[in-house]
């Protein structure tokens, strides 16, 4: 673990990052420092589900990759969504073929999913910021609740109705998900 004593208050974005990546991962948000909630079950098989999806539509056609707690900073900050999708011309490649390991910019899909005794409203307010500094979608999903909110730039966040199609504009094009197949996920036996 990151030792406390290397943390201290007005720490910049440029000394934060030399910090080690260590458990649990830390994200630095408007000059504060705050450790990232740990997922639970139904946190980390959305992740999976979701990241599984993403790469199943996107992968064939070359579009682009999904990632799970992939750090990403920007305008400011330096945090850890839950999935990330990158287009495939967001994603800086090496000599070698491989990808760098530094995301500097927002995420092309920014999904934020509720563990219990994460804030909402954090959530909501990452997303937010994210939206408004270049990513053009973000989805919320709350699985306690059963609830998926959508993102965009400029727009207040719209409640998916539980029969409601999730769609990938304007990012990947065609991509349609049924909110209920996502809450569906969390159902392993039955």
């Amino acid at each position: 673990m990151v030792s406390r004593t290397r943390i201290r208050e007005g720490m910049t974005l440029e000394e934060f990052l030399e910090l080690p990546e260590d458990k649990p991962y830390l994200e630095y948000i408007d000059g504060r420092i705050e450790a990232k909630v740990s997922p639970q079950k139904k946190h980390s098989l959305l992740t999976v589900r979701f990241v599984e999806r993403l790469n199943r539509w996107a992968e064939p056609a070359r579009l682009g990759f999904a990632f799970a707690e992939l750090r990403c900073t920007f305008a400011g900050r330096s945090i850890i969504p839950d999935v990330v999708f990158l287009l495939e011309e967001h994603i800086e490649i090496e000599a070698s073929g491989e990808p760098v390991n530094e995301t500097l910019w927002p995420p092309d899909i920014h999904v934020e999913i509720i563990s219990p005794e994460q804030s909402v409203k954090k959530s909501r307010e990452k997303l937010a910021h994210a939206t408004a500094h270049g990513c053009p979608l973000g989805w919320l999903v709350h699985p306690e609740k059963k609830t998926l909110d959508v993102i965009r730039p400029g727009q207040p966040a719209v409640r998916m109705a539980a029969d409601g199609i999730l769609e990938g504009e304007p990012v990947l094009s065609g991509f349609r998900l049924p909110v209920a197949e996502v809450f569906g996920w969390l159902k392993l036996r039955g």
